[in-house]
């Protein structure tokens, strides 16, 4: 089975980076635990929106966020449990492009085996999932996964800033052994 896997909340932990930015910019304390949206432009900090906008493209665009941050609980674990299992793993990320090869650095420096990373723009995962034949993916953005929902079986992996959002065709999971479970089960009985 070929397994689409976004970056940023499923296999890489932006969070920390983020709040810790966040912190040095505007003296602010936040921790991703309380954030209740997925889109950080909602936070209610008290900050100017165009002000905080504009901090979120900036942050957004540097590399560095990307390159220190840390792997997402269970993702190394996970993704090696779904390779052995004889699954092709690629990766779906709406990363700007040019993050590209931070991207590749970071996966290979956490031994995270992807069969191969695409790069497209929030909003068109669903036609690269279908250009590339994939069977299941995992999205922790609820919008992003309900339009994956459409082309293949599409699991959200639950955050504290995706979990008040009612999901129609998406399935929601808690942690990476309840998908590995869960895809390879389908395996079995496929």
């Amino acid at each position: 089975m070929k397994i689409g896997l976004d970056l940023d909340g499923v296999l890489c932990d932006l969070g920390p980076g983020v709040s810790a930015r966040i912190a040095e910019r505007f003296g602010l304390a936040t921790h991703p635990a309380t954030w209740r949206s997925y889109d950080l432009r909602r936070l209610d900090l008290g900050l100017p929106e165009d002000r905080f906008g504009a901090f979120l493209d900036e942050i957004f665009a540097d590399s560095d966020l990307y390159g220190e941050a840390p792997v997402t609980c269970g993702a190394v674990s996970g993704v090696a449990q779904l390779r052995a299992a004889g699954h092709t793993v690629v990766g779906i990320t709406a990363r700007h492009a040019h993050l590209a090869d931070v991207t590749t650095r970071w996966l290979a420096a956490r031994g995270l085996a992807l069969d191969s990373v695409h790069h497209t723009q929030v909003g068109t995962k669903a036609q690269v999932a279908a250009a590339l034949g994939v069977e299941a993916t995992v999205e922790d953005n609820p919008s992003e996964a309900e339009l994956l929902a459409e082309v293949c079986r599409s699991y959200l992996l639950d955050h504290p800033y995706n979990r008040d959002v009612v999901l129609r065709r998406a399935r929601r999971i808690h942690s990476w052994d309840e998908l590995v479970g869960r895809l390879c089960q389908l395996r079995l009985f496929a």
